[in-house]
């Protein structure tokens, strides 16, 4: 001991550089893990933290424990077994010659591997954390499998991690196995060349009982390869079919038999030496299986159950459809007839104000771009996402449907002001909500702002006492707070922005220097360790992205990709959908979700620039929802997250769920009573659509009850393709034109049969292979009725017509063709907006609304809406006209809320009020008066007319286009001749289509 200190000291620059070694690869790794200790103490749910952590450390350890003493033991069994005296034959001396080399480190040689090996197979098993605690805390289902009978519990919760460490087992035995023969061989126990005995007995009988544990290992996986036929989908669904259940499994228990017979060979060849019997087991069991498991189930399936297929497998297929219902939530969706009419009479559209009120005519990604354009107001700032949500602004009015966004901070968007104390300590933290509504439009073809600006200023519901955003969709990496740098708030028009102190308890305190140290090596930014502006009372904010933040707190759920902001007790708060899923549910229909749940997503894409320099480029790309197989799935959890002091809370509106109730009794403390979240929270929870997505293309086929017809797929249903979005690709070469199934949308209406309007989520169906509308469904959200599916299906001896043909006939529409046609020539482009299905009690309306966008700019305006009611189609400049053109004096009033901004300006407030009598009484008296000057313009401008509609009939766009501005402006003179309002300013270089006020003036 003492010459080893000597030698320490005297090659004490050794020992540092070794330190310093293992700092500089270590050390940033500590300091990650040390942190987010810090950060699951702040939030709490440091038991989530630990449980997970000491979990894979044990599962790691254990694995790793027992496969390095299988290894070790059995190597160093084999070194000691090695014969004593040995005569090597002349083959031998090239591996004697070997043996000798390594026979002075064979002792460390075989720790060293077997630790390694060891190491690798704790890394591989620690991270099936999950598996293992669901294994040990699994609740049951209380229901049970219909071909063993066991509870899904076993099949959802055990079987998993038995299959697991069946097959771990299996390997680390396997590996052992072939290193100890290896072994073996290397010290001379084992000589294949020798002329007489190839094996010494010592090695023949601890071979034999390696490889009669390998055998029954492979026993018990045969055993359990029988419940894994509940996943089969060698039939026409999955589950056991007929071949599975009649041919399969008996494979499986035979070869159960055989193996353990192996295993009995295996050990009677220790006291009966010879390799003949075991061998001959061996072949049996390769044999058996390839026959039994390969050759007899395709006979089966080929001879028996192809030719009366549907006779065989009725009874699997049944299974299935009961058992993928449940897994996917469709057991309980309710089936009612629609009678789909094609008219509304006044008492129907007087109810249904509400409805006509929330007809959605600004989709989400459109909206966000005027958004951005219009509430951005400084660089800094961005609009992530739109969302749509409900609120009730007046109790007498009921619910009223907005969209709403928040202005969050973007500071990769600071330019020459991207440095490293504004980044991270002045701007913070984004600012306010903006909100519009879903229905109107101000004059100019904009949105309809509820609330709006800096300061936030509208409707009283939406403005929060505090409206600032230190946890968003896109927050910064990470922030310091209550810093000597103030941070700042919000610009201030004519002065100099104001600033804030953060005075929440989110974040971690980094004012002494250890902290500090360990924040900087997270991260590798030596600034938070160096600045002065740092203080005491600072505190770091990490971790801010909102769904980051659920996923660490919870990362055994999977979790929406849309997360939506409440305005709610005077702040703003976050709510994002989590979901508990398996693919281990007998019989269920098995799928990818990421599939399923595409949407548009904005990310960090990397791109090449023209200098070839390759950055980060946030683009909008088509991304998973939520990604990984399941054949089971639910909406078991709500999680609500504060935008200012980013605490977590888990709500479980499913309490019934076998998963989660497992979950819950590994955390109690993660989850909270569904009815802790208060009711004005609750009001504004809605059915998510990821999972609604899953369930819909689910429910094409298994919305089918008869076995028989589900084999035979005569009722198959199909999502329609969203028409509109392939409209939109007209500038694109045909073969780069991509088509979409239609997206569900949120619609705050009065389903057939309830007395009152509700939030729901709608999806369209049409028959396989054909464009008629056959069904819809609805997902409920409304705190009574959440989480309910009603299906309503169309009458079956009358066609409905589909999305698709719905938008073939608006392209049909002379009217609206010619206009569209007018805009795509001038510069303009169109742009189709949603096409929506409206279910107004048991009639069926379209509507879609046109936009307009500048060549040159990114802000579209809505220009035209169409509405559609049987043979009546309608496309007017406001939604409140396109109703009163379909309705007349019936038509609804869309009102808006108390508060609205600039509500003055807006188009479509309410419907216009006419009064037909006096105008029929002024067209008379002034076509008594008219000016002879002004009847000849009138005559030269239908005569312009009529060249125009014979040059469109001729295909000669540019011609239409000129004749029709020109009989344009001849009409506006003879306005003006008459007396009519001068409209000529508004002809953009004299090329606008006459509107609709001229028009009528024109006919009078």
């Amino acid at each position: 001991m003492r010459r080893f200190l000597e030698e320490l000291r005297r090659r004490w620059w050794l020992v540092l550089a070794g330190v310093l070694i293992l700092l500089v690869l270590f050390a940033t790794r500590v300091a990650t893990f040390w942190t987010d200790i810090l950060w699951f103490q702040s939030v709490g749910f440091e038991s989530v933290f630990w449980t997970v952590l000491t979990t894979q450390v044990g599962l790691g350890l254990a694995a790793g424990l027992v496969m390095t003493l299988l290894i070790a033991g059995n190597l160093l069994l084999a070194k000691r077994l090695t014969p004593s005296y040995r005569i090597p034959s002349a083959q031998e001396e090239g591996i004697e010659r070997y043996r000798q080399a390594i026979e002075p480190f064979s002792r460390p040689l075989i720790l060293t591997v077997a630790v390694a090996i060891g190491v690798l197979s704790g890394v591989s098993v620690a991270p099936e954390w999950e598996g293992f605690l669901l294994f040990a805390n699994g609740v049951e289902f209380g229901q049970v499998d219909p071909e063993f009978g066991r509870d899904l519990s076993f099949f959802v919760f055990t079987l998993p991690f038995l299959t697991l460490v069946n097959s771990w087992l299996f390997t680390a035995l396997a590996v052992t196995g072939v290193l100890t023969a290896i072994a073996h061989y290397l010290f001379g126990g084992i000589r294949p060349q020798s002329p007489g005995r190839k094996l010494t007995p010592q090695v023949n009988v601890h071979l034999s009982i390696l490889l009669a544990l390998i055998v029954g290992v492979r026993a018990w996986g045969f055993w359990l390869d029988r419940y894994m036929l509940s996943y089969s989908e060698r039939g026409v669904v999955t589950g056991l079919g007929y071949t599975d259940a009649n041919a399969q499994l008996v494979a499986f228990e035979l070869l159960t038999v055989i193996a353990a017979v192996c295993v009995v060979l295996f050990l009677l060849n220790i006291r009966f030496q010879g390799w003949l019997l075991p061998s001959a087991g061996v072949a049996i069991l390769v044999i058996a299986f390839v026959v039994l498991s390969g050759i007899y189930p395709a006979v089966i399936q080929r001879l028996q159950v192809d030719p009366q297929e549907l006779e065989r497998e009725e009874e699997f297929i049944d299974r299935n459809l009961e058992l993928t219902r449940y897994g996917f939530g469709l057991d309980e969706v309710e089936f009612e007839p629609y009678p789909a009419l094609d008219e509304l009479d006044e008492e129907t559209v007087d109810a249904n104000q509400r409805t006509f009120e929330a007809i959605r005519l600004w989709d989400p990604a459109t909206l966000q771009n005027t958004y951005r354009q219009l509430q951005e107001l400084r660089p800094y700032y961005d609009f992530q996402d739109v969302d749509v949500d409900r609120y009730e602004f007046d109790e007498d009015e009921g619910l009223q449907q907005v969209m709403i966004s928040v202005r969050e901070v973007n500071e990769q968007n600071l330019d020459a002001a991207q440095t490293w104390e504004n980044e991270r300590l002045t701007y913070t933290h984004g600012f306010g909500l903006v909100s519009s509504a879903v229905s109107t439009k101000r004059t100019d073809g904009q949105p309809v702002f509820l609330v709006n600006d800096i300061p936030p200023q509208g409707v009283d519901k939406l403005e929060v006492d505090n409206p600032r955003l230190y946890y968003g969709e896109r927050s910064p990496e990470y922030s310091i707070v209550r810093t000597d740098r103030p941070e700042l708030d919000f610009p201030q028009e004519g002065d100099s922005p104001a600033v804030y102190e953060y005075t929440g308890e989110g974040g971690v305190g980094v004012g002494s220097i250890s902290r500090r140290l360990g924040f900087a090596l997270r991260f590798a930014e030596p600034n938070i360790l160096i600045s002065n502006l740092i203080n005491e009372d600072s505190d770091v904010l990490f971790n801010r992205r909102i769904r980051d933040r659920v996923e660490l707190a919870a990362p055994f759920l999977e979790f929406d990709h849309d997360p939506y902001p409440v305005a709610m007790d005077g702040r703003i708060k976050w709510v994002v959908d989590a979901y508990t899923t398996s693919n281990m549910l007998p019989y269920s229909q098995r799928v990818q979700l990421g599939d399923l749940t595409l949407a548009e997503q904005r990310e960090l894409v990397p791109t090449t620039q023209e200098d070839g320099t390759l950055t980060l480029v946030e683009q909008t790309v088509e991304a998973p929802g939520i990604e990984g197989e399941a054949n089971y799935i639910r909406n078991s959890v709500k999680a609500v997250v504060d935008a200012y002091d980013g605490s977590v809370d888990f709500y479980v509106p499913e309490p019934d769920d076998p998963i989660i109730q497992t979950w819950a009794e590994i955390f109690p403390d993660a989850f909270s009573e569904y009815e802790d979240a208060g009711e004005g929270m609750i009001s504004h929870f809605r059915y998510p659509e990821d999972i609604f997505r899953v369930q819909a293309a689910l429910f094409e086929r298994y919305h089918i009850q008869d076995p028989s017809q589900f084999y035979t797929q005569e009722d198959a249903w199909e999502i329609p393709m969203d028409a509109a979005f392939f409209q939109n690709q007209e500038d694109q070469d045909p073969e780069q034109r991509e088509q979409r199934e239609m997206r569900p949308y949120y619609l705050l209406t009065r389903l057939p049969g309830v007395d009152q309007e509700e939030f729901a989520l709608i999806q369209p169906y049409t028959p396989a292979e054909r464009n008629n509308l056959i069904a819809w469904m609805a997902g409920r959200s409304d705190p009574e009725v959440y989480g309910e599916l009603k299906a309503y299906e169309m009458p079956p001896t009358r066609t409905v017509f589909g999305p698709e043909q719905i938008q073939a006939r608006i392209d049909q529409e002379t009217e609206i063709s010619e206009q569209i046609a007018l805009w795509n020539q001038s510069g303009s482009r169109v742009i189709y907006g949603d096409l929506l299905v409206l279910p107004i009690e048991e009639a069926l309306m379209y509507v879609q609304p046109l936009f307009l966008r500048a060549e040159q700019s990114d802000l579209p305006n809505l220009e035209r809406v169409v509405v559609i009611l049987g043979d009546q189609i309608e496309m007017a400049e406001t939604l409140t006209e396109g109703l009163a053109a379909l309705f007349g004096e019936a038509a609804p009033e869309l009102a808006l809320p108390e508060g609205t901004v600039e509500e003055d300006d807006v188009a479509d407030a309410q419907a216009p009020e006419v009064d037909e009598e006096e105008v029929d009484e002024d067209a008379d008296g002034e076509a008594g008066e008219m000016d002879p000057q002004a009847t000849a313009t009138l005559e030269e401008a239908s005569a312009a007319f009529e060249e125009a509609e014979e040059a469109l009939s001729n295909g000669d766009l540019g011609t239409y286009q000129e004749r029709n501005a020109e009989a344009s402006r001849l009409l506006i003179e003879a306005l003006q001749m008459m007396g009519g309002s001068p409209a000529a300013d508004a002809l953009p270089d004299g090329e606008e289509a006459l509107d609709e006020d001229d028009d009528a003036a024109l006919d009078d």
